[in-house]
Formats: C-alpha cells, sequence, structure tokens
C-alpha cells in the first residue's frame, strides 16, 4: 500500500514539470514509459537500494516523469545510517538536479529558484532517511531485547519446573520408603507370629492392602514427574495433613500487622484431605499471602477453603489493593513451580491474576475419599 500511494505521488508530481521537458513525438513517449518503469521499480527499492537510487538519478535526468524519483533513492540511502554512501548519493542528485534545471530553464530568477527547491527538498530526504533508519534500527534492536527477555523467562520458567518436580519427586521417595518400611514391618509381624487370631490376621492383610496401594501411587506419582535425580528440600509443615497449618500461617500474618481473614466451608474435620492434597493447600495459601505482602502492602487479605471428599478442594486467597490499581503480577518464578505442584501432584488447576478491585491466585484440587494420610 505505501508502494502504491509513493508511486502515484512521484508520477502526480512528475507529470506537473511537463512543460520543462514536454512529451512530444515518439521519443517522449519512450521517455514517458522509461519514467513509468523506473517508478514502478518502488516496491523493490529496500531491496536493491543501490541500483534504485542510481536508476532514479538517471532516468531523473531524461524522464519528466520521474523527476522526483531520486527524493526516493536519497531517502532509501539514507535510511542505511552510512554517512560516506548518503553524502555520495546526495551529491550525486543534486549535480543531475542541478544539470537539468540549468539546461531546461533559461530564466535565472526561476532557475535559482528550482536549484533551491531541488537541494531543499533532497537535503530534507537525506534527514528524513536518516531519521526513519535510526527509528527503524531502535525498533529492531527493541524486537532482539523483547525476544532476549521472553527466551531468558522461558528458560527460567523450566528451570522452575524443573526444580519443584525435584523437590516433588524428593518428598515422594521419602513418602515411599516410609511406606515400604510400614510393610515390611506388619509382614515381618504376620510371618513370625503364629498364634494370631483370624480377625488380627484380616486387619494386618488390610493395612498391608492399603498401605501397599498409598506406596503405589505415590510410585506413580514419582515415575510422572522424576526426570532428574531429586534433591532434598523441606517437607510439609506439620498440621498440613489436616489444613492446620494454614490457620498457623494465617496467624503468623495477623501477628506480623497483616490484615488477613480466614473462612473455610470444607469439611475438614469429618475427612481431613491428607497429603499431599493437604500440602499443595498449604502451599497455595503461603504463595497468596507473600505475593499479598509484597504487592500489596497493607491491603486486607481473604483466604478460603471450599469443598469436602469427592468433591474439588477450592484454595482462594484474594487480596485487595493498596492504590487505583491491582497489583501486579511480577516477575518471580514462585507461580511457575506452584503450577507444576498443583498439576503434577493432584491434577488440580492454578489460575492467577488482576481482579477490579485487587488479586486473586485460586487453586481447585481434585478431593477424592482416598486421599488421606
Amino acid at each position: 500500500m505505501r508502494s502504491a500511494i509513493l508511486m502515484i505521488a512521484v508520477a502526480a508530481a512528475g507529470l506537473t514539470t511537463g512543460e520543462v521537458r514536454p512529451f512530444d513525438g515518439a521519443g517522449g513517449f519512450a521517455l514517458l514509459l522509461l519514467g513509468l518503469a523506473a517508478i514502478a521499480g518502488i516496491p523493490w527499492r529496500y531491496r536493491y537500494p543501490w541500483p534504485f537510487a542510481l536508476g532514479a538519478i538517471v532516468v531523473g535526468l531524461v524522464s519528466a516523469v520521474a523527476t522526483y524519483l531520486p527524493l526516493v533513492g536519497v531517502f532509501v540511502i539514507a535510511t542505511r545510517r552510512r554517512t560516506t554512501e548518503t553524502v555520495l548519493v546526495l551529491v550525486l542528485s543534486v549535480a543531475a538536479a542541478v544539470g537539468n534545471i540549468v539546461v531546461g530553464v533559461p530564466d535565472v530568477e526561476e532557475m535559482l529558484f528550482l536549484l533551491g527547491g531541488a537541494v531543499a527538498f533532497l537535503t530534507t530526504s537525506a534527514v528524513g532517511g536518516l531519521l526513519a533508519g535510526n527509528r527503524r534500527a531502535m525498533v529492531e534492536d527493541l524486537r532482539e531485547r523483547l525476544a532476549r527477555a521472553e527466551a531468558d523467562r522461558a528458560v527460567r520458567d523450566e528451570q522452575a519446573r524443573a526444580a519443584e518436580r525435584r523437590r516433588i519427586a524428593g518428598e515422594m521417595h521419602d513418602r515411599l520408603g516410609h511406606r515400604l518400611s510400614l510393610l515390611s514391618v506388619h509382614a515381618g509381624a504376620l510371618a513370625l507370629r503364629t498364634d494370631l487370631s483370624a480377625r488380627t490376621v484380616r486387619e494386618s492383610a488390610e493395612v498391608l492392602r492399603d498401605t501397599t496401594h498409598r506406596a503405589m501411587e505415590d510410585l506413580r506419582t514419582i515415575v510422572q514427574v522424576l526426570n532428574e535425580p531429586p534433591c532434598p528440600e523441606e517437607d510439609d509443615p506439620p498440621g498440613a495433613e489436616d489444613l492446620t497449618a494454614v490457620e498457623e500461617l494465617v496467624a503468623e500474618a495477623r501477628a506480623a500487622g497483616a490484615d488477613v481473614s480466614l473462612r473455610s466451608t470444607a469439611l475438614l474435620m469429618v475427612s481431613p484431605p491428607g497429603r499431599p492434597l493437604a500440602g499443595v493447600a498449604y502451599r497455595v495459601v503461603r504463595e497468596g499471602l507473600t505475593n499479598a505482602a509484597r504487592h500489596s502492602p497493607g491491603a486486607a487479605v481473604e483466604v478460603v477453603l471450599d469443598g469436602r471428599p469427592g468433591r474439588d478442594l477450592t484454595v482462594t486467597v484474594h487480596s485487595g489493593c493498596t492504590g487505583d490499581r491491582p497489583a501486579p503480577e511480577g516477575a518471580g518464578t514462585g507461580l511457575v513451580g506452584l503450577r507444576e505442584r498443583v498439576e503434577t501432584l493432584t491434577g488440580g488447576t492454578l489460575a492467577h491474576g488482576p481482579l477490579p478491585d485487587g488479586y486473586r491466585l485460586r487453586a481447585v484440587l481434585p478431593w477424592t475419599k482416598e486421599r488421606h494420610a
């Protein structure tokens, strides 16, 4: 579109100078076609800058319709931001314009006026090309920086996900070891005791079956997340199984001066969620309180736990804003690792983002009846 508009503008401006070199006879018609052909090369001006610029200067000497085409050539060369090339093509264009005007305009006053206008137009075109070249280089630099920043962020996010997977695998490894040790103890007891009643044997068998089932779940989780050797990391705090650790988190935040409220409609006392569900919920609340203290200090924060066994456990941390705008998301990787933990350990979903009245972090965790400590 730009090239088409530029072609029409150059041709229209050139046709207004027909009185200087009238298009009479076959020669005039041939020069008209030559000028139009040169103008038709405008769409390829940046692909072949030097052939276009030199051709524009030469054709502008002989074809009236291409009189203003050198302005485009000077502009194109100037966008390359090479001083020597820009000065050279500007001098050639000015020399061609001077020769053209001196030969075609006999009146001295009109000649001087046209010479001044030609020099001014060509110089303005060169300056405009330099400015456009600088702007283009600046835009390209910004695009490269943005691309590098996005690539760096992707690398950081991937590293955070990998680190979270290692932590999860380490925790599952310890838990699986505990399950297997329980299996060994109960199996050993059954093997050594021959005086046990049938009822005791059935109860021990049920314990073995239940422990084996949980060990298999832990093993499947390890297989899903283990892509690198696990590294040791802190386990869930005491009270994570029934989410009393969440109450302690809220109490600590209140003691530090934060305006935090806890509202729970989950049936925690009837059937505690157990691990790893409760541990993930605890980490969601901890991340939400941390982000609220960092991005909107002093704002009211509400923690909501909702759900029941056989349905979803929904954990929501809603923080208000201290100003007219909601808190920003930030550039940390804590949410990336948290999302990895939520999706891998529980198969749930994590959502976060600004709201008109603040910022919300919300996790939906499937709460099956089999998820117990």
